[in-house]
């Protein structure tokens, strides 16, 4: 057989097989994606896999109702198109929230855990400070009781926290706590305890003239902390006491 008839003879095997793959291979390859996909989507459309379940944890301070009208968009769909990332997002936005986790499991549940801000103080009567030393403005029905007032010029609210930490460890032998702490526009503190006692400590070495307090306070004051309106730390060797019915 010569070159020529070689040839066509190969050229004809070469588009059998051709054909061959073409027919057996690739179209049953593309019809089975393109049944795949469009039974994906006709499965999210018909919502055969709803979700039955959220499982919040760690949300102590939130708003049950605000948190429920968020979900309910969200979560009411099949469980492929529920979109984690996006209920995360949106839930981040709550004041009270630091940080949260969102995941699903199959085959119709979704779980969210929350971790809460924690707060140190109310802050100039408007909103609240965490121990991180951030300022967020839930509502006021959410406020945890028994929170310390902070008064200051903003932007001093970390300074103030730190100095708070500080204040409480030293006033800790006394069994009292301060509930009104205020730094003025002169940077001087005013301290105010639970039992009614103010405290006046200036500026400058005024952790020196608390420790100095709390160690006379037995012998200046005593059991009379309800009779005293007020103590002046601010002098260099020594301190005043501003009794109630001194006249």
């Amino acid at each position: 057989m010569d070159t020529s008839k070689w040839n066509s003879y190969f050229r004809l095997v070469r588009r059998f097989v051709v054909h061959r793959i073409f027919f057996h291979i690739v179209i049953p390859i593309t019809v089975i994606a393109a049944a795949t996909f469009y039974c994906t989507d006709a499965v999210k459309s018909l919502n055969y896999f709803p979700i039955n379940m959220v499982r919040i944890t760690g949300a102590d301070h939130l708003d049950k109702r605000e948190v429920k009208e968020i979900l309910e968009p969200l979560v009411s769909k099949d469980f492929f198109a529920v979109d984690v990332e996006h209920i995360r997002d949106r839930l981040r936005q709550m004041p009270w929230v630091s940080d949260i986790s969102v995941s699903k499991k199959w085959p119709a549940e979704v779980d969210i855990t929350i971790t809460e801000k924690t707060a140190a103080a109310r802050w100039n009567k408007q909103s609240l400070l965490s121990m991180d030393g951030d300022l967020f403005a839930p509502k006021e029905s959410s406020y945890p009781e028994g929170l310390v007032n902070f008064a200051g010029p903003e932007g001093e609210q970390i300074t103030m926290l730190k100095y708070f930490i500080n204040f409480n460890r030293i006033l800790r032998p006394l069994h009292a706590k301060i509930s009104n702490l205020e730094l003025t526009t002169y940077l001087t503190w005013n301290l105010q305890l639970d039992n009614g006692m103010v405290l006046k400590a200036g500026h400058g070495d005024i952790l020196t003239r608390l420790n100095h307090f709390v160690k006379v306070y037995p012998k200046i004051i005593g059991e009379r902390a309800e009779d005293v309106e007020y103590v002046d730390l601010r002098y260099p060797n020594g301190m005043a006491v501003k009794w109630k019915n001194a006249g």
